[in-house]
């Protein structure tokens, strides 16, 4: 892997791994906020629990990397880890704002 793609990769398990998971759970459980995610509520039968999504985070990361690896090396590869940091960015902002208008 090269650098550029480790930094990436780096990106996106902050963003959507860690940032998303925390704030997520920090919101169900401290907040009372319900899960706005029509999958994740239908897939964890409810609200996840900590354990129920970590495992749901870790098959969405799975199935990126999957997809990384599909692709062969060059600028496609690196949108995969682009669009996920994006994503998470964009998630735990959500996330964090609708946790302070609660709080």
């Amino acid at each position: 892997m090269a650098p550029l793609d480790a930094i990436l990769w780096s990106s996106a398990a902050l963003a959507y791994g860690v940032g998303d998971y925390v704030t997520t759970i920090v919101g169900l459980r401290m907040a009372g906020i319900q899960e706005g995610n029509p999958i994740v509520r239908f897939l964890s039968g409810g609200d996840p629990g900590p354990g129920s999504f970590a495992v749901l985070k870790l098959v969405s990361v799975a199935l990126f990397v999957a997809a990384y690896w599909s692709l062969r090396p060059g600028f496609a590869r690196l949108v995969v880890p682009t669009a996920l940091t994006l994503l998470g960015t964009v998630v735990t902002a959500r996330n964090v704002q609708i946790i302070r208008q609660r709080v």
